[in-house]
């Protein structure tokens, strides 16, 4: 039996807590957003990046043993990239519209919507303004799958959307993207943590 715990022994033992991310968050996320605003997105996000971990573990295990034999059932291992790619765009577009808060001088209380063409690039100013990391073109791959969970245009579709759930061409770009943010102060990532590259 397989468990995904911190409890058995020969199970899943996860990598960091939760609260190990937030001196990393606190620190990407700009005194200038309200406090409140602040907290409720770093709770959202800490939650994320550790079941990221766990699916990086997973995903990876995968891919490295299935010349041999796999690890799990092949639309799991789908399953699992698809999460972490819909994981990874809540981190980039909370992260992104912070940053497009502060640079707007703007705190986020009265909730305003902000846009893709709004966060994408007050995120890439701050992570990647000379583009020597890719990440513009990772999180536009991100996004892309991300949005092929879309089923509303059906008969507008060309292939199957399930093939771009692959390691290389969706679980590839978008962890690239998650490791270019923690390498901004990478002294606060979680040193426990498989998601730095």
């Amino acid at each position: 039996m397989f468990y995904i715990t911190n409890v058995k022994p020969d199970g899943y033992v996860h990598l960091s807590s939760s609260n190990q991310w937030v001196r990393w968050l606190a620190r990407n996320t700009p005194d200038a957003v309200h406090r409140d605003v602040r907290i409720r997105l770093n709770s959202n996000l800490k939650h994320l990046l550790v079941g990221m971990e766990m699916k990086v573990a997973l995903i990876e295990g995968h891919e490295q043993a299935r010349a041999e034999h796999s690890m799990m059932f092949e639309p799991y291992f789908q399953n699992f990239i698809s999460e972490f790619c819909v994981a990874a765009f809540s981190v980039l577009e909370g992260l992104g519209s912070a940053h497009w808060l502060a640079q707007n001088g703007l705190d986020g209380v009265d909730g305003p919507q902000i846009y893709r063409n709004q966060w994408q690039p007050a995120l890439i100013a701050v992570y990647d303004e000379n583009g020597d990391h890719g990440l513009n073109g990772n999180v536009e791959t991100t996004l892309a799958v991300r949005d092929k969970l879309h089923q509303d245009r059906l008969g507008a579709r060309e292939d199957i959307d399930w093939h771009a759930f692959s390691y290389e061409e969706a679980f590839i770009p978008a962890r690239r993207a998650i490791a270019t943010l923690l390498s901004r102060q990478p002294e606060f990532v979680p040193q426990t943590s498989n998601l730095p590259l």
